[in-house]
């Protein structure tokens, strides 16, 4: 068993990271939000809200964002049969290149117009303008929703996080259905514009700077499960902590979310993706949910290929195998077939 003291607020792994590459936070207006902005960071130029990613430190976390990325999605059950069977593919195991990346300004900017975000977002010769500036000034991020008592401000108290999870299901199956995959959601990727009276509504993904690698051939399926297995994980994560540690609201959390997104196709992908592996982390071992060789390389040195999600969800294995056990159940639950 694992305490939940030992899991302090903002992971260390995750504080850590975001002290280097994290160089500004949303400048939302009434308070001060805990929404870190990545990869470069904003500034006002001629009146206009510009994320400028030309510096060192925004080149730097784009280079270790694809590194560490790069074992997210390839999940290699026993490496020492591969071998034996496929030598060649030994070193596409060593190398095999990253299904999704911290695009260029060019490339996020893509990704805007496929999303149908160009209203909101446009491109910049210095990054990306942030055209609908209201959303980062008088916006409620989710994250700010479930770590509204990091910032002790009546704005983002009393909120309901439940009608605000269940909001983000159901925008979530609207973008999907409308534009296809996104690249990443996590929980400080959907902002609330309307927030009052405890409920929310009317939002729109921040901006999408994790683009998928078009080389790599991903289907439009595949890149939503993988949108909404690290968007479960996230806010299963995130509501352990809020709720101190009680797990049946973690599956609560977790099902508030994909009863309202609603497409039984990607909840059982997504349950077919738990079952891999996917996503990376060194709680597998100890998951029922993961059906992972107990004894091969690649399950008893899976810490090595885990760093990118201990960095932006968690690092406490016991609680990464609760999290894999929990998202499988409620798939199995929801993916039934009537």
């Amino acid at each position: 068993m694992f305490k939940f003291e030992n899991l302090n607020p903002l992971n260390k792994v995750r504080d850590t990271i975001n002290k280097t590459v994290n160089e500004s936070r949303i400048p939302t207006e009434d308070y001060e939000s805990t929404l870190g902005v990545y990869g470069g960071k904003i500034k006002m130029e001629d009146g206009k809200m510009i994320w400028d990613n030309r510096g060192t430190v925004s080149q730097i976390d784009k280079w270790g964002d694809a590194i560490l990325r790069t074992y997210d999605e390839h999940v290699v059950k026993n490496l020492g049969e591969l071998i034996s069977r496929h030598p060649k593919l030994f070193f596409e195991f060593l190398a095999p290149g990253t299904k999704r990346y911290r695009g260029s300004k060019e490339e996020i900017f893509e990704n805007i117009k496929k999303l149908g975000l160009e209203d909101t977002y446009g491109l910049h010769e210095n990054g990306i303008e942030i055209k609908d500036q209201d959303l980062y000034r008088k916006g409620l991020p989710l994250q700010d929703i479930y770590r509204s008592d990091l910032i002790d401000s009546d704005t983002v108290n009393g909120f309901d996080r439940f009608q605000a999870l269940a909001e983000s299901g159901k925008y979530l199956r609207k973008i999907h259905d409308e534009y296809g995959g996104i690249g990443e959601v996590n929980i400080g990727d959907i902002i609330f514009k309307k927030h009052e009276n405890g409920q929310v509504g009317n939002p729109v993904l921040n901006m999408p700077d994790i683009v998928f690698n078009e080389e790599k051939n991903i289907s439009e399926k595949e890149k939503k499960a993988t949108d909404m297995l690290d968007f479960i994980i996230s806010v299963g994560a995130e509501e352990f902590r809020s709720s101190e540690g009680d797990l049946g609201r973690v599956k609560e959390a977790m099902k508030k979310v994909l009863e309202n997104y609603n497409d039984k196709s990607i909840i059982n992908l997504v349950k077919s993706y738990i079952k891999r592996g996917r996503l990376t982390l060194s709680g597998d071992r100890e998951s029922a949910a993961v059906n992972l060789p107990k004894d091969t390389f690649t399950t008893k040195n899976r810490g090595i290929f885990t760093k990118h999600n201990e960095a932006r969800i968690v690092n406490n294995r016991s609680l990464e195998a609760s999290l894999k056990d929990i998202g499988l159940e409620v798939c199995e639950e929801l993916g039934k077939k009537e």
